[in-house]
């Protein structure tokens, strides 16, 4: 794939050269797959609103259910950063109801309970996802986080408490 997008843009970089790309426009058309790593990826530098629509422009199109719940769970994560709670927690209900064994969006889910102060329903959403995933260090880190949180609820919570 990358051999192939580097001569795309080696021949459009040498139809600019020689005026003809002045009659043609070009598009890039980026695959299902590749806009969920995109989407991905502006997530990982924080770049929610970007995340947002590239997430958005891939549930526009004809998705595995796998990619679809992905889409909508990456939404889900966008929305948590911008704590967006309703819309987060629509997107992560969307995600689990299309793939119910996932335990990345149990743990999503639990994040938005955790963050809003619905300690009981993040354990439980966490518990879920613990069940999948016996061995993942980040289920079990938001389940000790929930129970500090739910034994000194009054306090606050700095960035460093923030759940995975």
């Amino acid at each position: 794939m990358r051999t192939t997008f580097r001569y795309l843009m080696a021949t459009v970089a040498a139809l600019a050269i020689s005026g003809m790309a002045n009659a043609y426009t070009y598009n890039i058309v980026l695959k299902a797959s590749d806009l969920l790593k995109k989407g991905r990826e502006m997530i990982q530098v924080g770049n929610t609103e970007q995340a947002r629509e590239i997430f958005t422009a891939a549930l526009d199109r004809d998705l595995t259910d796998w990619q679809r719940a992905r889409a909508h769970n990456g939404m889900c994560v966008a929305l948590i950063m911008e704590e967006a709670w309703t819309d987060a927690l629509d997107h992560c209900n969307t995600a689990i109801r299309i793939v119910p064994n996932n335990w990345r969006f149990y743990n999503n889910r639990g994040n938005i309970y955790l963050e809003t102060g619905e300690i009981d329903m993040a354990l439980e959403e966490y518990r879920r996802g613990l069940a999948m995933a016996p061995e993942s260090y980040v289920i079990k880190r938001n389940i000790e986080l929930a129970d500090l949180r739910s034994k000194d609820s009054s306090a606050e919570h700095p960035q460093t408490m923030r759940p995975t």
